[in-house]
């Protein structure tokens, strides 16, 4: 079909027509990311599989792995009480594979830690060997056991995308004062470019 334009016509948007990127937003038309945070309900739920294949070392402070593939279930209940769920598997280097679960938590307000302070984690892990299949990968479970452990860390402690992902859920939980705490520790500049960009983060695109 054939378009007929008014040769007249000094709109540029008549002139550009339709693209697929027309309803992209850009500069003052995108929604901030303490406005995204505000904006999206709970409870809030989503789950999201990552292949980490560069700086694993340095992301996860192991020089054992070169490959990690996790599994982020991350969540905010109906009493904001924030949960995080990591499980996936570590390989690559010379030292045994890892196969591994971990729980961020924080209790529902009123909490006596501020956001970025303390989280409760337990972990589990196994070691052994990635199998490589017809179907992919396999996780074979050597001899030793599995390791369980119940910790408090620090923010500091924690692994950066872990750190990300709290980071959200922190900031949809109670956004004013997760942002002053950011601005607070100077990271909210950081995770304010990550996640300016970011379509997959909160339920409110920018």
């Amino acid at each position: 079909m054939v378009r007929w334009f008014d040769p007249e016509e000094a709109d540029p948007a008549r002139w550009r027509g339709e693209g697929p990127h027309d309803d992209l937003r850009c500069g003052d038309e995108t929604v901030s990311v303490l406005d995204r945070a505000i904006r999206t309900p709970v409870p809030y739920q989503y789950e999201v599989d990552i292949h980490h294949d560069a700086d694993v070392a340095e992301q996860f402070r192991s020089h054992e792995y070169d490959n990690a593939r996790v599994i982020y279930n991350c969540g905010i209940d109906e009493t904001r009480r924030i949960k995080l769920l990591t499980r996936g598997v570590f390989w690559g280097g010379s030292g045994p594979h890892q196969r591994f679960q971990a729980q961020y938590r924080r209790p529902p307000p009123p909490a006596e830690d501020p956001p970025f302070g303390e989280y409760t984690v337990w972990s589990r892990y196994h070691h052994g060997t990635i199998e490589q299949t017809d179907g992919g990968v396999a996780f074979v479970e050597d001899d030793t056991g599995p390791h369980e452990t119940m910790r408090t860390l620090e923010w500091d402690d924690l692994f950066d995308p872990v750190k990300e992902r709290l980071v959200e859920l922190e900031l949809i939980r109670n956004p004013e004062f997760a942002r002053y705490r950011l601005v607070e520790r100077g990271e909210w500049e950081e995770y304010r470019t990550r996640f300016r960009y970011d379509t997959d983060a909160f339920a409110v695109g920018p």
